[in-house]
């Protein structure tokens, strides 16, 4: 038989210098081999190098989700804040102004209401990129729903802001209205003759009685009822000395039989003001103040605005 001869490369190696040179043989096929293993290796360094740049890229796309996901929750913390301090604020004003409204018997106004403005700030824990890009855009989201919270609320401010003026301008009005009802006893004493009909301290017959008759000492003090001006102070008739204060609304009285006049006509008075002196003057048959109320220039009951305490 004939043995099959193996076809074999020469490797020569040639130092420099004086050093001599040697050779070996490698069949065909380890030379095939290894040049198989030399182009697996590149394609394998080549696949290492391509996966670490995409994962490094990846990582550097995970850290800035992050960043923007603990800056959206800062800026989430911040808006929720304001929203919350907005919403205290336009509550509390609110609460006073219904308060107010209550206590004096205003009715409320229609005010738009923000409740379950403020959104949700709780944010779960990131476990992978997927789950920080889903959080990502669900505290983009949250913010846009915050912003808007705060831009109901400033709307609202300006309703609120009308309610309170609308609330003040009717306080003044019912305080000036106070100041000017009448409710003060003008002076110390008894009554010793009311509102109505009655029969003449001078005659037998009947006659309507106007105010009422408090007895007191000559001099004792008399005080204006309400806030006012003075329109007369001098002395008329059978009201002797008489002094007439209008105090606005449709609302005057007046004080008849007096000793002294303390005041001047155009003269303010406020409530408390001293007027004038107890007297006798005029169609009297004793020391008395003659008080009448007028409403809109008709007599009243003067009982029916006088507090119950002197």
């Amino acid at each position: 038989m004939h043995k099959e001869q193996v076809q074999t490369f020469t490797v020569m190696i040639i130092p420099h210098g004086d050093e001599q040179a040697y050779s070996f043989k490698l069949p065909q096929w380890s030379v095939q081999w290894a040049g198989v293993a030399l182009i697996l290796l590149l394609v394998s360094s080549v696949s290492m190098v391509y996966s670490l740049r995409q994962t490094k890229h990846q990582l550097s796309n995970y850290q800035g989700l992050l960043a923007e996901n603990r800056q959206q929750q800062e800026h989430i913390l911040f808006l929720a804040k304001q929203t919350t301090a907005l919403q205290e604020q336009v509550n509390g004003i609110q609460a006073l102004d219904s308060s107010i409204r209550e206590l004096m018997k205003f009715a409320s106004p229609q005010v738009s209401s923000n409740e379950d403005l403020s959104p949700s700030l709780q944010v779960a824990g990131l476990d992978n990129r997927v789950q920080v890009a889903s959080r990502s855009l669900s505290l983009t989201a949250t913010i846009l729903r915050t912003q808007q919270s705060i831009e109901h609320i400033k709307e609202s401010i300006p309703e609120t802001e009308d309610s309170l003026k609308d609330l003040e301008k009717k306080v003044q009005i019912q305080r000036a209205k106070d100041v000017a009802t009448p409710s003060l006893w003008p002076t110390s004493g008894t009554v010793t003759s009311g509102f109505g009909y009655r029969r003449s301290p001078f005659g037998s017959s009947r006659e309507f009685h106007s105010g009422l008759d408090i007895g007191a000492a000559k001099g004792t003090r008399v005080y204006a009822t309400a806030n006012g001006v003075v329109r007369m102070a001098n002395y008329n008739g059978g009201y002797g000395n008489v002094i007439f204060v209008d105090h606005g609304y449709g609302f005057s009285t007046v004080y008849a039989h007096l000793s002294k006049l303390n005041v001047k006509v155009g003269q303010q008075v406020i409530k408390g003001q001293l007027i004038g002196l107890v007297g006798n003057t005029g169609a009297s048959t004793g020391p008395h103040l003659h008080y009448e109320v007028r409403v809109s220039g008709v007599a009243v009951n003067p009982t029916k605005y006088l507090s119950a305490g002197r």
